[in-house]
Formats: structure tokens, sequence, C-alpha cells
């Protein structure tokens, strides 16, 4: 079992939590001492109840993060916004910890909020107190926790069942294996209601270091999380030859289907790490060619961090995080010199992901994990390697995460920034004198690299000269593979058999993108813009030739009417406005355009399982009204929700408010569909959907007039027969 907690007296940093604690800004992440500080609170207040009280007989921290303070409280400390664009009420700042923890003895939830000492404005606790509890519903299910996830692979290789299943298959107990060390969120399961659940994907693997994904059993245990007990283990059915009936997609026909034959796994080695390569094939050795090539920065970085505020060519970004989002940036704002300081959006992050399979058979349906809502993506972050995962000159963040035991893991250097060339910004060649300008683009990248599970999913937010943002997902890691018997048809509907024995079934991964925008203040409009032909017919007094077109734009005004899809057809993008500030040339709004193609429609049916629990799949872009409870488009308490119809998003929606000229959330669907291909195994290349954030109509020109012509003097000829050049120019005279 996971580490008892014991109620104790107040630890040394909790203790020094009791005097004023400086802050640079009031989204910084928890520090460890507040980690700390917010459990022990919390023992001794759980101490303190009475035996009528409901409280845990035993505690397990499930999460401890920043509760961020209300966005208008922030933007009345930072003056972002005119004050007569806020309330007459604004609640002062606190410092405070949401925590979430659970007693697995009663299986019983709870929430608390702990205020913290802080030198923010309106702050009054001296000491970490607690001032909201609350017992939760016995419906919703907590996230899955790190350690949780980790023991789970411990309570299938001790059980003296799953070892006798393992075996019947030639896999002895030490070869037994789970799924990323961990198991799997379970969706739900109409067999164990109220039971906290994990779903257990099993592999063999033969000496460390071997890939166990070239080995899957046919096998897959169900498992309280809370008792460490087996309550199932199901077998899927295999695929049908042409004349046979399809199996059991259901847990009731499976129940009652006959069982089928056990599949050995495959057990030829199948690595990719090359020290394993080599012990599989005497003659493997890595490509030779491959010349140093560096990223230098002689003189230094051109940013500077003043707390966690990052301070770049004009923009300034606060980098938050948190064991949900991970990434979590706010307060983004640009200097447009005589202009002033221009807020852009007051909150950018990853609210939620799903991974949605196609295979039918069950059990497989279960496979749709959301791993934000789930998990917690931020907690499964990497510490990135210096020369690896970031190349340059880097500047390193630590991200604190809570344990069960209330105590801190510190992920280091979870965070990388740093900056990359971007290719051309602009150029130009006047071809009548040969006269040249060139500018070249420049990125300012903040990112994280999450591990869950099989898959890899990396996070990189980048801020160019020419005003411009960007989100880029990028996708390795391991995909998913299930065994095949040695006779056994593929699904081509469903799969792509990879290797032999070894099929990777179709998947999505969906992310929800959500912007929360400020684009000078908070009134802003969002518009969807198409790209068709003039209506007038070819010949007519309006267009005669027929080459005429337009934008055909639509502003959306509430919450129904803005939910909408891509059109490739149409070249659809959509802008986010303000309509109070016009181009003193064009006579347009003020605007930052959305522009994403990787925008694939959620594949599973409506009413399907997925579906009811991923409102933000069902359509491209949402746009709500804000609301301080509307971070998570599938709910607060996603593990083991069952969602419906009118649910998460969808329910804001429904509501129907009003979205024009308001306070507004953007919500963009983006990501990617994969049918699986053998250049996928054993490890995937890297997979790449991006969503850009552009200004338009927000400067008045060019916003990168101003960046230098400079010539990189380190570059050369590959020949080097020009390397003594010393023109300093990238504008000469030709």
């Amino acid at each position: 079992m996971a580490p008892v907690v014991t109620l104790t007296s107040m630890s040394e940093p909790a203790r020094n939590l009791t005097k004023t604690v400086s802050f640079a800004h009031p989204l910084d992440p928890l520090t460890a001492d507040e980690i700390v500080a917010a459990s022990t609170a919390i023992r001794i207040y759980v101490g303190s109840l009475s035996g009528r009280d409901v409280r845990p007989e035993r505690i397990y921290f499930n999460t401890i993060t920043l509760l961020e303070p209300p966005k208008v409280s922030v933007l009345k400390w930072n003056g972002l916004v005119p004050i007569d664009q806020l309330p007459a009420y604004v609640p002062p700042l606190k410092r405070q910890a949401e925590v979430f923890l659970l007693c697995p003895l009663t299986r019983l939830s709870f929430e608390a909020i702990v205020d913290l000492p802080s030198n923010l404005p309106g702050s009054s606790s001296s000491k970490p107190t607690v001032s909201r509890w609350k017992l939760l519903s016995e419906k919703l299910q907590l996230s899955l926790q790190v350690e949780e996830l980790l023991w789970a692979e411990v309570v299938c290789r001790e059980s003296p069942e799953i070892q006798k299943i393992a075996r019947e298959v030639g896999v002895k107990p030490e070869n037994l294996y789970c799924d990323g060390k961990h198991c799997w969120c379970i969706a739900n399961d109409e067999r164990f209601p109220g039971r906290r659940l994990q779903q257990c994907f099993m592999f063999a693997r033969d000496r460390p270091g071997d890939n166990l994904y070239a080995h899957p059993l046919d096998f897959i245990p169900v498992i309280d999380s809370h008792t460490g007990e087996i309550l199932a283990v199901d077998f899927p059915q295999q695929n049908p030859g042409p004349s046979d009936l399809h199996p059991p997609s259901s847990a009731a026909a499976q129940a009652v289907s006959a069982p089928r034959a056990r599949i050995s796994p495959p057990m030829a080695s199948d690595n990719y790490l090359p020290e394993q390569r080599t012990l599989d094939d005497r003659n493997f050795k890595l490509r030779e060619g491959l010349k140093p090539l560096h990223v230098v920065q002689p003189e230094g970085v051109s940013y500077r961090l003043e707390g966690r505020t990052l301070k770049w060519q004009n923009w300034s970004v606060h980098v938050g995080f948190n064991y949900r989002d991970g990434l979590v940036l706010s307060n983004i704002t640009y200097d447009d010199g005589m202009n002033g300081t221009r807020p852009l959006f007051y909150r950018l992050s990853v609210a939620e992901m799903v991974v949605p399979y196609a295979k039918t058979t069950y059990p497989h349906h279960r496979k749709h994990a959301f791993d934000t809502g789930e998990y917690g993506i931020g907690a499964l972050s990497n510490s990135l390697a210096l020369g690896c995962d970031c190349l340059g000159s880097i500047t390193y963040l630590d991200a604190h995460i809570a344990n069960r035991a209330g105590q801190v893991d510190t992920i280091k250097s979870a965070i990388c920034i740093h900056e990359e060339d971007a290719g051309l910004l602009h150029k130009h060649t006047d071809f009548r004198d040969n006269a040249v300008h060139v500018a070249r683009n420049r990125k300012l990248i903040v990112s994280s690299i999450c591990t869950v599970a099989n898959y890899e999913y990396a996070f990189y937010f980048s801020f160019g000269l020419d005003g411009a943002i960007e989100l880029e997902s990028k996708l390795t890691g391991i995909v998913n593979a299930y065994v095949l018997g040695p006779n056994e048809p593929g699904d081509l509907l469903h799969e792509t058999v990879v290797a032999p024995q070894i099929a990777a079934q179709h998947h999505q991964h969906l992310f929800s993108f959500r912007i929360d925008p400020l684009l000078d203040g908070l009134r802003n409009s969002v518009s969807q813009i198409d790209a068709v032909p003039d209506p007038a017919l070819v010949g007519s007094p309006e267009n005669f030739y027929g080459n005429g077109f337009h934008a055909r734009k639509t502003t959306f005004k509430t919450a129904k009417q803005a939910v909408s899809d891509y059109d490739s057809s149409t070249h659809r993008i959509w802008a986010i406005e303000n309509r109070h500030k016009q181009h003193f040339a064009s006579g347009h709004n003020v605007a930052y355009k959305i522009i994403c193609r990787d925008m694939p429609p959620l594949m599973a049916k409506p009413g399907s399982m997925v579906w009811n629990r991923a409102p933000f799949a069902r359509h491209g872009l949402f746009v709500t009204p804000y609301a301080e409870d509307t971070l998570y488009p599938c709910g607060f308490h996603v593990n083991q929700s069952e969602g419906g119809e009118v649910f998460g998003l969808q329910e804001w929606v429904e509501q129907d408010g009003k979205v024009e000229d308001e306070d507004v959330v953007v919500w963009l669907n983006f990501g990617a569909t994969h049918f699986a291909r053998p250049e996928d195994w054993p490890i995937m290349p890297v997979e790449s959907v991006k969503v850009h954030l552009k200004p338009s109509n927000f400067f008045e020109r060019n916003p990168g007039l101003d960046v230098p012509g400079k010539k990189d003097i380190a570059s050369r000829n590959a020949n080097e027969a020009f390397a003594s050049s010393t023109t300093s120019t990238c504008c000469p005279r030709l």
C-alpha cells in the first residue's frame, strides 16, 4: 500500500510560513514550503475535528496546487486594464492552496482550501489556515496520483492470480510488467460501480532495458485502486475471420461468450535503445556522418526572468505550472512603443486532452485516456536534459508536485526556456539596383515534455519577433500495442500490424487549447472568417471575369452560435477582436487571428462513451462567457466520469450566454488522427500539430521593422571558400 500519513505537529517549512512571504506575482506556483505548509495545516485541522464530523481515517493527499485568485483581482493588481472595465467590487488577493485528499479505508474524498501567508494586498493570514473543508460526492473519483499508478504494477506482479495467468502463456512472474510502469484509467466500468479503478495493460520483459512493448500479453486486469484487489481479468476476443461474427463489443456480450484460446506473447526482441539493439544484432551500429551542430549565443541570451515573469523583445509572459495543465502562461503583454504596453491574453493552457481508440472489441473501448484530467499531465513531466531535449543556452525551471504523504517531489528542469532561429522574418530584393534587405526571425520558446505510459507529449509555446504566438504539440513515444495470435488475421478496419503478432490500434490525439483573451481590454468578440467567391456570376457587370472573392465575416453573438468547425474549402480562420479599437488605415478592429489546420473531428459517434465524456471534442471551436469555475472543459473531476449529452463545456454552451463584446474564453480543439505505420515501430518519429495566434490589424505596421539585419558571422560555406568574409550585414549590394 502507499505510505500512511499520520497527523503530526507543524513542520519546519510550515512554521516558517507563519511569517510574511514575498511573491513576485500572485499566479506564481506554490513553493515546496507552501505545499508542505498546506498539508500540515490539513493534518492539524483533521486532528481537531470532533467525532461527529466526517473525517478521513487515513489521509492520502491527492493534489496540492495554487488556487488561482479571481481574474479581476489579478487585473486590478497589475493594472493591465482600465479600472472602469472592472466590477465595482473586486475580491482581495489571497494566496491559497487547493487541496484534494482521499481516505482509502472509507473511500471518501475531500476538498480543502488553505489560506497561506503572503505579501499580497488583501492577504490577512498570519499562518496557514484551513478556510474551506468539503466532503465530496461519493460519485466522484479524484485523479489518479503518480504513486497510485506505480503501485498498480506492484499489485499485478505480486498477485498469485496474475502470476498463474502469466505462467499459462510462458511468462515468469519476474518478467511481468505493466504499461509504462503504471496502469491506465478505465473510463468507467458498469460492473464495479463506486469502485476506484485502474486497468492494467500487461507486457513481458526478459532482460533489463528490453522493449517490453514488443511483448504484449493477452489479458487486462482491472484493480481496485484503494484496496489492491484484482476485480476482474479481461481476455479480449480475437479478430474474426471472413465468415465469423464480430466479437463481443459490450460487457454483457463478453460475459456470455465462450473463452478463447490463450495467446503466448511474441518474444522476438524489437528494441529502440542502441545498446539493446546491439545485444540483439551484433552487426548493428549507429550511423555515421552526422557532424556536430551547435547552437551558440556567445553574448548570452536575449531574455531575462523577473521572478516568474519572462521579458523578451517587447514580450512579457508569466510562466506558471501546475500538476494538471502543466504549463500555464498568463498576463501576456506586448510593449508597442508609443502605443504603450498592450495586453493580449490573460491565460493560455492546454486544458484537456483525450486519446480515443478505434477498436470496438470489448474491452478496448475503455482506451480513451484523458491525460490532463485523469492523471494531471504536469505531474508526469520529464526532467529535461541539457543538450538533448533543448539545445543552446537554456534556462530551466523546476516543478514541485505534492505526493501522497503531503511532502514534495521536485521535477528538476521541468520547464525549458530558450531562443531559436526561426528562419526569415522578412526579405526583399529590389531587382533594379539589387539592393537586398533580410531580417531573420527568432522564437522564444517555453516548453515541457510529459511521459504518459507509452506516449510522450512535448508542448512548445513560441513567441516571435513578428508579434505571433504558436502552440506546437509534438507526439512521440511508443504506440499502444496489443498481441495477435500466430494465425490471427489483422483487423484492417481498426488497427495496423506493425510487427509480427503486434497490432497498433487506430486512435486520435485531441487537445483542448483554452484561450482567455485580453486584447486591449476585457471586452472582446470572436469572428469566423471564410474565404468565398463573390456571388456575382461570370459575365455579370460586378464580376465580368469571375475572379472576385472576399472574406465573409461572421461575428458570434452567443455561445450556441459560436460552435463551429474547421472548413478547409473556405480556408476558415477565426479572429479575436476588440471592436472598440480600429486600425488607423484599414479601419478594421484590432485582432489576433486563430489559424489551425490540425483540427480532426472526433471519430466516436454521438452518444458513445468518449463523446459523452469529451464535450470539447465534439466541434472545432467554442466561445463561452468567462467564469471563474470554467477552467476545464470536461469538468473538474474527470476520472471515471460518465459525462453526458449536456456536460462540462456543453453545459456552458447550452446556457447560451452573450459572447459579443464580453469577457470571453475560446476553446480550440486541435490534434491528430493516427493510423499507425510500421515506421512508427518500435518508437514513433515525432508527429507535430500546431496552432497559430497572429496579429491582424493590431499593430500599425510590421512590428519587426526595427529588427536589425545582422549577418551571422559564425556561418560559413560548407567548403569554407568564403570563411574569412567579414561582412556584418544581411543587406549588401549584390
